[in-house]
Protein backbone atom coordinates (compact mmCIF):
# COMPACT_ATOMS: atom_id res chain seq x y z
CA UNK A 1 0.00 0.00 0.00
CA UNK A 2 1.20 3.30 -0.86
CA UNK A 3 1.98 6.22 1.95
CA UNK A 4 -1.04 8.35 0.13
CA UNK A 5 -3.35 5.34 0.59
CA UNK A 6 -2.24 4.65 3.80
CA UNK A 7 -3.06 7.65 4.84
CA UNK A 8 -6.44 7.68 3.56
CA UNK A 9 -7.34 4.30 5.32
CA UNK A 10 -5.98 5.09 8.32
CA UNK A 11 -7.85 8.44 8.40
CA UNK A 12 -10.14 8.73 11.93
CA UNK A 13 -13.96 8.53 11.46
CA UNK A 14 -15.61 12.31 11.39
CA UNK A 15 -19.18 12.53 12.79
CA UNK A 16 -21.73 14.52 11.10
CA UNK A 17 -21.87 16.47 14.58
CA UNK A 18 -18.15 17.37 14.69
CA UNK A 19 -18.15 18.05 11.17
CA UNK A 20 -20.51 20.66 11.50
CA UNK A 21 -18.80 21.96 14.75
CA UNK A 22 -15.43 22.65 12.59
CA UNK A 23 -16.80 24.44 9.60
CA UNK A 24 -19.47 26.44 11.66
CA UNK A 25 -16.27 27.98 13.85
CA UNK A 26 -14.73 28.60 10.38
CA UNK A 27 -17.56 30.25 8.96
CA UNK A 28 -17.67 32.38 12.24
CA UNK A 29 -13.96 33.87 11.54
CA UNK A 30 -13.88 33.91 7.63
CA UNK A 31 -17.64 33.57 6.48
CA UNK A 32 -16.42 30.80 4.33
CA UNK A 33 -19.30 28.11 4.21
CA UNK A 34 -18.83 24.67 3.53
CA UNK A 35 -21.45 21.61 3.27
CA UNK A 36 -21.06 19.65 6.31
CA UNK A 37 -22.32 16.48 4.44
CA UNK A 38 -18.80 16.40 2.77
CA UNK A 39 -17.33 15.01 5.68
CA UNK A 40 -14.96 13.59 3.23
CA UNK A 41 -13.41 16.73 1.90
CA UNK A 42 -13.17 17.94 5.77
CA UNK A 43 -11.40 14.60 6.96
CA UNK A 44 -8.58 14.65 3.81
CA UNK A 45 -8.22 18.84 4.26
CA UNK A 46 -7.92 18.52 8.11
CA UNK A 47 -5.88 14.75 8.68
CA UNK A 48 -2.58 16.56 8.01
CA UNK A 49 -3.31 19.08 11.14
CA UNK A 50 -4.00 16.20 13.41
CA UNK A 51 -0.70 14.51 12.06
CA UNK A 52 1.22 17.40 12.74
CA UNK A 53 -0.45 18.39 16.46
CA UNK A 54 -0.09 14.23 17.44
CA UNK A 55 -4.17 14.08 17.70
CA UNK A 56 -5.73 11.16 17.52
CA UNK A 57 -9.22 12.04 16.57
CA UNK A 58 -11.20 14.95 15.45
CA UNK A 59 -12.72 14.95 18.70
CA UNK A 60 -9.72 15.55 19.98
CA UNK A 61 -8.97 18.28 17.52
CA UNK A 62 -12.00 20.54 18.51
CA UNK A 63 -10.94 20.04 22.12
CA UNK A 64 -7.67 21.50 21.10
CA UNK A 65 -9.55 24.43 18.83
CA UNK A 66 -10.83 25.41 21.89
CA UNK A 67 -8.35 25.92 24.06
CA UNK A 68 -5.86 27.26 20.89
CA UNK A 69 -7.45 30.18 19.52
CA UNK A 70 -4.29 30.52 16.82
CA UNK A 71 -5.39 27.07 15.14
CA UNK A 72 -8.08 28.75 13.64
CA UNK A 73 -6.32 30.02 11.16
CA UNK A 74 -4.73 26.82 10.01
CA UNK A 75 -8.64 25.22 10.33
CA UNK A 76 -9.85 28.22 7.67
CA UNK A 77 -6.95 27.86 5.63
CA UNK A 78 -7.27 23.60 5.05
CA UNK A 79 -10.99 24.43 4.45
CA UNK A 80 -10.45 27.18 1.86
CA UNK A 81 -10.46 26.37 -1.95
CA UNK A 82 -8.03 27.97 -3.81
CA UNK A 83 -8.58 27.78 -7.18
CA UNK A 84 -6.83 29.91 -10.39
CA UNK A 85 -5.24 30.10 -13.25
CA UNK A 86 -3.84 32.98 -15.66
CA UNK A 87 -6.31 34.78 -17.82
CA UNK A 88 -8.87 33.28 -16.03
CA UNK A 89 -12.50 34.63 -17.58
CA UNK A 90 -10.39 36.25 -19.75
CA UNK A 91 -13.28 38.95 -21.09
CA UNK A 92 -12.53 40.78 -17.96
CA UNK A 93 -9.07 41.25 -19.16
CA UNK A 94 -9.86 42.10 -22.75
CA UNK A 95 -12.06 44.54 -21.75
CA UNK A 96 -9.49 45.99 -19.25
CA UNK A 97 -6.55 46.27 -21.67
CA UNK A 98 -9.09 47.26 -25.00
CA UNK A 99 -11.46 50.12 -23.59
CA UNK A 100 -12.11 49.25 -19.53
CA UNK A 101 -7.84 51.07 -17.97
CA UNK A 102 -8.85 53.97 -20.73
CA UNK A 103 -12.46 55.24 -19.32
CA UNK A 104 -11.31 54.54 -15.87
CA UNK A 105 -8.05 56.96 -16.79
CA UNK A 106 -11.01 59.39 -18.04
CA UNK A 107 -11.25 62.62 -14.96
CA UNK A 108 -9.65 60.12 -12.66
CA UNK A 109 -7.34 62.30 -9.77
CA UNK A 110 -4.00 62.51 -9.89
CA UNK A 111 -2.11 59.58 -8.18
CA UNK A 112 -0.48 55.71 -8.44
CA UNK A 113 -3.15 53.61 -10.75
CA UNK A 114 -3.73 50.68 -8.04
CA UNK A 115 -5.17 46.98 -9.02
CA UNK A 116 -6.48 44.90 -5.99
CA UNK A 117 -7.25 41.16 -6.36
CA UNK A 118 -8.92 40.60 -3.03
CA UNK A 119 -9.10 37.23 -2.88
CA UNK A 120 -5.59 36.54 -5.09
CA UNK A 121 -5.16 33.20 -4.05
CA UNK A 122 -1.51 31.64 -5.96
CA UNK A 123 -1.50 35.66 -7.22
CA UNK A 124 -2.41 33.93 -10.73
CA UNK A 125 -5.21 36.78 -11.45
CA UNK A 126 -3.11 39.99 -10.23
CA UNK A 127 0.24 38.63 -11.99
CA UNK A 128 -1.92 38.61 -15.01
CA UNK A 129 -3.27 42.22 -14.25
CA UNK A 130 -0.26 43.38 -14.36
CA UNK A 131 0.95 41.89 -17.09
CA UNK A 132 -1.78 44.18 -19.31
CA UNK A 133 -0.39 47.34 -17.66
CA UNK A 134 3.14 46.22 -18.37
CA UNK A 135 1.82 45.43 -22.03
CA UNK A 136 0.38 49.40 -22.19
CA UNK A 137 3.48 50.83 -20.12
CA UNK A 138 5.68 49.26 -23.22
CA UNK A 139 3.73 50.63 -25.54
CA UNK A 140 3.51 54.26 -24.19
CA UNK A 141 -0.01 54.21 -22.95
CA UNK A 142 -0.40 55.64 -19.52
CA UNK A 143 -0.64 54.71 -16.47
CA UNK A 144 3.46 55.28 -16.25
CA UNK A 145 2.96 54.49 -12.31
CA UNK A 146 0.60 51.83 -11.08
CA UNK A 147 0.98 48.95 -8.62
CA UNK A 148 -0.71 46.02 -7.79
CA UNK A 149 -2.30 44.94 -4.57
CA UNK A 150 -3.41 40.96 -3.30
CA UNK A 151 -4.94 39.95 -0.41
CA UNK A 152 -6.01 36.39 0.88
CA UNK A 153 -7.03 34.67 4.22
CA UNK A 154 -4.28 32.41 3.90
CA UNK A 155 -0.72 32.87 5.20
CA UNK A 156 0.90 29.80 3.28
CA UNK A 157 -1.30 31.19 0.08
CA UNK A 158 0.64 34.37 0.20
CA UNK A 159 3.69 32.64 0.37
CA UNK A 160 3.45 30.71 -2.59
CA UNK A 161 2.00 34.05 -4.19
CA UNK A 162 4.87 36.16 -2.76
CA UNK A 163 7.81 33.94 -4.31
CA UNK A 164 5.27 34.27 -8.05
CA UNK A 165 7.14 30.46 -8.51
CA UNK A 166 4.84 28.19 -10.45
CA UNK A 167 5.01 24.89 -12.24
CA UNK A 168 4.73 24.38 -16.07
CA UNK A 169 0.55 23.17 -14.90
CA UNK A 170 0.11 25.51 -13.28
CA UNK A 171 0.74 28.33 -16.57
CA UNK A 172 -2.61 27.48 -18.43
CA UNK A 173 -4.01 30.29 -19.68
CA UNK A 174 -0.38 31.84 -20.50
CA UNK A 175 0.08 31.88 -24.54
CA UNK A 176 3.55 31.78 -25.72
CA UNK A 177 4.73 35.17 -26.02
CA UNK A 178 3.40 36.53 -22.98
CA UNK A 179 4.98 32.91 -21.12
CA UNK A 180 8.32 34.46 -22.95
CA UNK A 181 8.30 37.70 -21.80
CA UNK A 182 7.13 37.64 -18.47
CA UNK A 183 8.68 34.11 -17.44
CA UNK A 184 11.99 33.26 -16.14
CA UNK A 185 12.57 29.63 -16.18
CA UNK A 186 14.82 27.78 -13.14
CA UNK A 187 18.07 26.13 -14.66
CA UNK A 188 17.42 22.91 -16.11
CA UNK A 189 17.81 20.27 -13.82
CA UNK A 190 20.49 17.38 -14.01
CA UNK A 191 18.19 14.92 -12.76
CA UNK A 192 15.48 15.73 -16.15
CA UNK A 193 12.73 13.82 -13.88
CA UNK A 194 12.48 16.79 -12.04
CA UNK A 195 9.80 19.53 -13.46
CA UNK A 196 11.21 23.06 -14.02
CA UNK A 197 9.76 25.91 -11.84
CA UNK A 198 9.28 29.43 -13.35
CA UNK A 199 8.95 32.23 -11.77
CA UNK A 200 7.70 36.39 -12.42
CA UNK A 201 10.49 38.41 -13.75
CA UNK A 202 11.57 40.76 -11.37
CA UNK A 203 10.39 44.06 -13.10
CA UNK A 204 6.29 42.92 -12.12
CA UNK A 205 7.12 41.14 -9.15
CA UNK A 206 8.53 44.66 -8.12
CA UNK A 207 5.32 46.16 -8.75
CA UNK A 208 2.94 44.01 -6.49
CA UNK A 209 2.99 43.58 -2.60
CA UNK A 210 0.79 40.59 -0.82
CA UNK A 211 -1.01 41.09 2.45
CA UNK A 212 -2.98 38.74 4.45
CA UNK A 213 -6.50 39.75 4.79
CA UNK A 214 -9.69 38.37 5.76
CA UNK A 215 -12.65 39.57 3.55
CA UNK A 216 -15.28 39.10 6.66
CA UNK A 217 -13.30 41.94 8.88
CA UNK A 218 -11.78 44.51 5.96
CA UNK A 219 -11.70 47.24 8.69
CA UNK A 220 -8.36 45.70 9.96
CA UNK A 221 -6.43 45.97 6.48
CA UNK A 222 -4.63 49.09 6.33
CA UNK A 223 -6.21 51.87 4.11
CA UNK A 224 -5.95 51.83 0.10
CA UNK A 225 -8.02 52.96 -2.59
CA UNK A 226 -7.92 51.22 -5.93
CA UNK A 227 -8.95 51.55 -9.66
CA UNK A 228 -9.65 47.78 -10.31
CA UNK A 229 -11.15 45.48 -7.94
CA UNK A 230 -11.24 41.40 -8.53
CA UNK A 231 -13.67 39.94 -6.42
CA UNK A 232 -13.96 36.56 -8.33
CA UNK A 233 -15.08 33.54 -7.49
CA UNK A 234 -15.34 33.92 -4.45
CA UNK A 235 -18.66 34.83 -3.36
CA UNK A 236 -20.15 32.12 -3.81
CA UNK A 237 -18.44 30.41 -0.74
CA UNK A 238 -20.71 32.97 1.32
CA UNK A 239 -24.06 33.11 2.87
CA UNK A 240 -26.08 36.24 0.97
CA UNK A 241 -25.45 38.41 3.97
CA UNK A 242 -22.05 37.95 4.26
CA UNK A 243 -21.76 38.52 0.06
CA UNK A 244 -23.49 41.90 1.34
CA UNK A 245 -21.21 42.77 3.84
CA UNK A 246 -18.25 41.92 2.15
CA UNK A 247 -19.47 43.57 -1.37
CA UNK A 248 -19.97 46.79 0.78
CA UNK A 249 -16.35 46.75 1.95
CA UNK A 250 -14.59 46.28 -0.96
CA UNK A 251 -16.30 48.95 -3.17
CA UNK A 252 -15.56 51.35 0.05
CA UNK A 253 -12.28 50.91 -1.17
CA UNK A 254 -12.88 51.67 -4.73
CA UNK A 255 -11.97 55.25 -5.84
CA UNK A 256 -15.21 57.11 -8.05
CA UNK A 257 -15.19 55.94 -11.14
CA UNK A 258 -13.35 52.63 -10.12
CA UNK A 259 -14.26 49.25 -11.67
CA UNK A 260 -15.46 45.88 -9.59
CA UNK A 261 -15.01 42.81 -11.51
CA UNK A 262 -16.69 39.28 -10.07
CA UNK A 263 -17.02 35.59 -11.01
CA UNK A 264 -18.92 34.51 -14.04
CA UNK A 265 -20.90 32.13 -12.33
CA UNK A 266 -21.40 34.87 -9.47
CA UNK A 267 -24.86 37.09 -8.85
CA UNK A 268 -23.91 40.79 -7.17
CA UNK A 269 -26.36 41.71 -4.35
CA UNK A 270 -28.11 44.32 -5.63
CA UNK A 271 -26.09 47.82 -4.97
CA UNK A 272 -27.09 51.45 -5.47
CA UNK A 273 -23.51 52.11 -5.15
CA UNK A 274 -22.18 50.51 -8.62
CA UNK A 275 -23.79 51.04 -12.33
CA UNK A 276 -23.28 47.96 -14.19
CA UNK A 277 -21.00 48.36 -17.54
CA UNK A 278 -21.42 44.52 -18.65
CA UNK A 279 -22.30 41.14 -17.32
CA UNK A 280 -19.92 41.04 -14.02
CA UNK A 281 -18.23 44.24 -14.71
CA UNK A 282 -19.73 47.46 -12.46
CA UNK A 283 -18.17 51.03 -12.14
CA UNK A 284 -18.65 53.01 -8.56
CA UNK A 285 -21.00 55.95 -9.03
Amino acid sequence: MSDLSSALFSQPDLSPQLAQHLISRAERISGVKVDAEKTEFIKLRLSRRLQILGLKDFEAYCSHLSQDHAETRHLVEALTTHTTSFFRESRHYDWLADEGIDQIMHDRAPGPFLIWSAACSLGAELWSAGMIMTERSGSGRPPADWRLIGTDISHRILKRATSATYTEDELSGLNEARSERFLLRSRKPYDHNIRPIYRIIPELRARARFIPANLQDLDRLERFSVDVAFLRNVLIYFEQSAQRRVVEKVIDRLRPGGVLMTGHSETLPKNDRLTQILPTIYRKV
